[in-house]
């Protein structure tokens, strides 16, 4: 993160940290598997990087496909007083830090186990990590090619997975940490890890995902249509 944050403060923008973050749950799932090279670690670091190497890819896409800094990381330098370079280290990137090891509370916990056997628990676990990320992907392909459209310019995505929920995306990754959290089931520390699948459902759902996209929404009419019959990120698929 410190070497992040100095190539952020020479592209003078803060939102490359979106790019650090799944890259940032790899290096903690390799380094726990180069460490304790047993068959349940290799699959959690499997299951990681695939999310994290897509999530990187697709935040990255829009990082150097805008010249101008994501709003949010704007909004948040006007609260700053001081150094701007100092609350930038410490805000975005420490901080980010100590949430990355919140979340991946579930990879800490199976990397410093003995246990190696999978279990049909286990099992049910991969299933669920496959709905999850195969949920947020395709979410998130909807609204790329949504956005893509020039008539679709200031309108809201109703269709698709967004039918169904106003974040498949945010839906889909607090899925998939919950499957990763059930893969690791039998670790000595199985429990422990519940810290992570807990921490990223309440970031997504209550600090950083959506009461920030939906910030900027308040005065919309078609949104707060919208909203009235659509949730914010557990889906609903028996809206007509």
């Amino acid at each position: 993160m410190n070497l992040w944050f100095v190539y952020a403060a020479v592209k003078k923008r803060n939102d490359v940290a979106d790019v650090a973050w799944g890259l940032g749950f790899v290096l903690v799932a390799s380094i726990g598997a180069l460490m304790n090279p047993n068959s349940k670690n290799i699959s959690i670091l499997f299951l990681v990087a695939i999310w994290g190497f897509r999530l990187a890819y697709h935040i990255a896409n829009r990082f150097f496909g805008s010249a101008i800094e994501d709003k949010r990381y704007q909004k948040m330098r006007e609260s700053w007083s001081g150094s701007m370079a100092f609350n930038s280290w410490y805000r975005i990137f420490m901080v980010q830090v100590g949430l990355l090891l919140l979340v991946g509370a579930s990879i800490l916990a199976v990397n410093n186990s003995e246990s190696n056997s999978f279990n049909l628990i286990n099992i049910i676990g991969i299933v669920v990590w496959i709905f999850g990320i195969s949920f947020e992907a395709i979410g998130d392909r909807q609204l790329k090619v949504f956005l893509s459209k020039d008539e679709n310019k200031g309108r809201i995505m109703t269709a698709g997975l967004w039918k169904f929920t106003r974040h498949p995306n945010y839906f889909g990754e607090a899925t998939l940490w919950w499957g990763i959290w059930l893969v690791t089931f039998g670790s000595q520390y199985f429990w422990l890890g519940l810290i992570g699948p807990i921490t990223i459902t309440i970031l997504l759902r209550f600090v950083s995902g959506v009461p920030l996209a939906e910030k900027g929404y308040a005065d919309n009419d078609e949104f707060i249509e919208y909203a009235k019959t659509t949730p914010a990120m557990v889906p609903n698929f028996f809206i007509k």
